[in-house]
């Protein structure tokens, strides 16, 4: 291995100096955590409910990105493992997103989602707003996220 970056590698980290994503930053709405190519982790802020956690993360899966879908899993970034099902949000449509009872949790149930997406082909003309765009950059996905954990129906976690 020689250690150089990929193409994508390079864009991607390029992206997290962009606008876009440290207007996300300042706002508070997310937070870049770490990366190890082709995968990244990203904390995403939840509306402040008691006893609940106030962010999530995501384990984003970024080959060839941005030209390829990312996917992403609820992550437990201290255990460095899948988000436990009773640990994932709920409430509406997080809930649906978290879901675990879909690819085993390996992926979040949504139309910007490379695994969601292929295979539910009909998504594109149902939801085109939520569909990645390889002209974008991973706040597309994120925007998404943090829209749903802050939403009037995010009830909190699944466990509490």
């Amino acid at each position: 291995m020689t250690g150089e970056m990929t193409v994508s590698e390079k864009v991607f980290r390029a992206h997290l100096e962009n606008g876009p994503f440290q207007s996300g930053v300042a706002r508070k709405s997310w937070r870049f955590i770490s990366i190890n190519w082709p995968h990244a982790i990203i904390a995403v802020s939840a509306a402040t409910l008691k006893e609940v956690a106030t962010e999530f993360y995501l384990r984003f899966e970024l080959t060839d990105y941005p030209q390829t879908v990312p996917t992403a899993q609820s992550w437990d970034n201290e255990k460095n493992m899948l988000l436990e099902p009773n640990n994932r949000p709920c409430g509406g449509r997080a809930a649906m997103a978290f879901r675990t009872d879909w690819e085993g949790g390996q992926a979040l149930y949504l139309p910007c989602d490379r695994r969601a997406i292929t295979t539910h082909p009909d998504w594109r003309d149902k939801h085109p707003s939520m569909i990645w765009s390889p002209a974008g950059d991973i706040t597309q996905y994120l925007r998404i996220v943090y829209d749903l954990l802050n939403s009037q129906d995010y009830s909190g976690i699944q466990g509490s």
